[in-house]
Formats: C-alpha cells, sequence, structure tokens
C-alpha cells in the first residue's frame, strides 16, 4: 500500500540484472519475470519478446492499475496495449535512445531530472506525448538522504560498467589497469553476483564509475570522492557530472587513464569524505512526483 492511499502495489522484476537479489535483500513481495538478453541485439531481442508474453499473462487480471517504470521496454507495452493508465517512466537517461523511442512515446508521464531537460530527442507521439515532469535531483536522492555511513577506507572501489547496454561500444580496460598500479582495488562485476554497494562505498578512499552510473552518483551523494570515467561515453552523459560538481558534490571527470590514476593516487594520500547532508535536503527525488500523480488519479 501506499501512504494514506488505498493502492496495492505489484512488484516484478528481470532476471540477471540484479534486480532480484535487490527486491529480496529489501525484503519485497515481487514476481520474477522474464531476463536479461546480453549485449547481443538477437538475445536482447528474443528476451525482450518472452518477458512481453510473460508479462501480458501477469499483468492481464490487472486491470485499474497504473504503471510504473524506470524504463522497461516490455513493461510499457505491455501496459499500453491492456490498458493500463497512467503509464509513468522515470527515465533518467537520454543517451539509450533505443529504450527512449519504444518507451516515452507510450507512456503518459515522464518523470526526468532537470539535467536531461534538453537532451532528450525521441521520437514522440504528436497525439499523445507523455507530459514532463521535471524535478531538481537525481533518483539516488530518494534512498541516499536516510543513510548515515561510518566512513572507514580500505580500498578503492571500481563498478564495472554497464557493458551489456545497447549505448556502450567500448571495453574500459583502464578499469582493469587500476588493480596493476593500486593494491587493494575492489572490483564489482555486473550481471553477476549481488553487492552490499552502501556498505562498500563506506570502506572506499574513492569510487571509479562510468560517467553518471547509479553506485557513482550514491557515492558522490554520500560524500565520497568519485571519479566518473568519460572516455567511451555519450557526450550527453557530462551532463549528470557537471550538474553534481555545480551542486558541490565530491563528482570528478577522467577522460584518459593517466587523469583517472592521478585521481585515484590523489585521494589515497589525502582521505576525505565531504558533509553533504545539506546538499541532499535541497535536491529532490521522483517519488514525490510519482506520489502526485497517483493521488490526482486517485
Amino acid at each position: 500500500m501506499i501512504d494514506g492511499l488505498d493502492i496495492e502495489v505489484k512488484v516484478t522484476v528481470r532476471e540477471g540484472a540484479g534486480t532480484e537479489k535487490m527486491a529480496k535483500f529489501l525484503g519485497l513481495n515481487f514476481a520474477v519475470i522474464g531476463k536479461h538478453g546480453g549485449k547481443d541485439p538477437y538475445g536482447k531481442l528474443m528476451a525482450s519478446i518472452q518477458r512481453m508474453k510473460e508479462l501480458t499473462e501477469y499483468v492481464k487480471e490487472l486491470k485499474g492499475y497504473a504503471f510504473y517504470t524506470h524504463s522497461s521496454v516490455e513493461g510499457a507495452r505491455v501496459a499500453y496495449g491492456l490498458g493500463l493508465r497512467p503509464i509513468i517512466t522515470t527515465d533518467d537517461t537520454p543517451w539509450s535512445i533505443y529504450v527512449a523511442n519504444l518507451t516515452l512515446p507510450l507512456c503518459d508521464y515522464h518523470i526526468m531530472p532537470i539535467w536531461t531537460k534538453e537532451l532528450w530527442s525521441v521520437k514522440q507521439s504528436k497525439n499523445n506525448p507523455p507530459v514532463p515532469v521535471v524535478y531538481d535531483g537525481v533518483k539516488e536522492v530518494e534512498w541516499t538522504k536516510g543513510i548515515e555511513i561510518n566512513w572507514k577506507p580500505r580500498y578503492i572501489l571500481v563498478r564495472e560498467p554497464e557493458v551489456e547496454a545497447s549505448y556502450l561500444d567500448y571495453e574500459f580496460k583502464e578499469f582493469h589497469s587500476l588493480a596493476k598500479d593500486f593494491d587493494n582495488v575492489y572490483y564489482t562485476r555486473r550481471y553477476k553476483g549481488f553487492y552490499d554497494i552502501i556498505k562498500l562505498v563506506a570502506n572506499s578512499y574513492c569510487v571509479v564509475t562510468l560517467c553518471g552510473s547509479t553506485v557513482g552518483k550514491e557515492a558522490c551523494l554520500l560524500g565520497v570522492p568519485t571519479i566518473m570515467y568519460t572516455k567511451g561515453i555519450s557526450s550527453m552523459a557530462l551532463s549528470v557530472l557537471n550538474y553534481l560538481k555545480d551542486k558541490g558534490l565530491p563528482a570528478y571527470g577522467a577522460n584518459s587513464y593517466e587523469e583517472l590514476k592521478s585521481l585515484v593516487d590523489r585521494f589515497i594520500r589525502e582521505p576525505v569524505i565531504w558533509d553533504t547532508k545539506d546538499k541532499l535536503k535541497r535536491m529532490e527525488s521522483p517519488i514525490d512526483y510519482i506520489d502526485q500523480i497517483l493521488r490526482q488519479k486517485d
């Protein structure tokens, strides 16, 4: 149920992206429907088709439900086809062009962070474009604002880039090179295993991620210096790095291995954590806007 509203919430997750492990960790009641299709376009398409079939069977009895997604192509398509309304998305990755083109034209509301406002070039339906809802923040604000970490740095935390995403075509060998130049590099894989990322962040001198990644935003919101690698990415992703820096958060860009190595060395030699509590209080998350939409539709 949602606070103050008599609304039942049903949660579905996809196998293979780590979300099922996270949902279990959070104690949610959820259904696992479909799986991640991997890097290959054929594999992605076949997994998407199968997931739509399974979602259709799951959703067909849910008349009168609204539908919320964080950029699920299959979810938006099934909800649109079966008449779930409103369809709400919180897409915050305009560089994921294929997903945006397949999802946003089907949605009623698009809740977007302010730093993406001018970046969307999606082919929206002229008859029914989604209502844009802009918030001043990043989605990670919602869960990091209530977290206090006991910072005891012991290693460099490196988060593997989303190498199976359609918008990446770069190997990011630089991430692996760090282990040759530094001791105590903790490397977290994507698509395999589950990590208590917040606990890992709390034990990190600094965090190394791809520019715009969820872990990178979490880390700098919690005050741990975060190096966002910008080589081999869409220039649009620089918008989130610039936004975080403008907010006075410890986010740093590196466009070469030498820049990356230099920043890592700096944070090991001069360990520091930033006090970000006041900054977090002034930032928004999309949750309040989802709540407003559901209340006006209730």
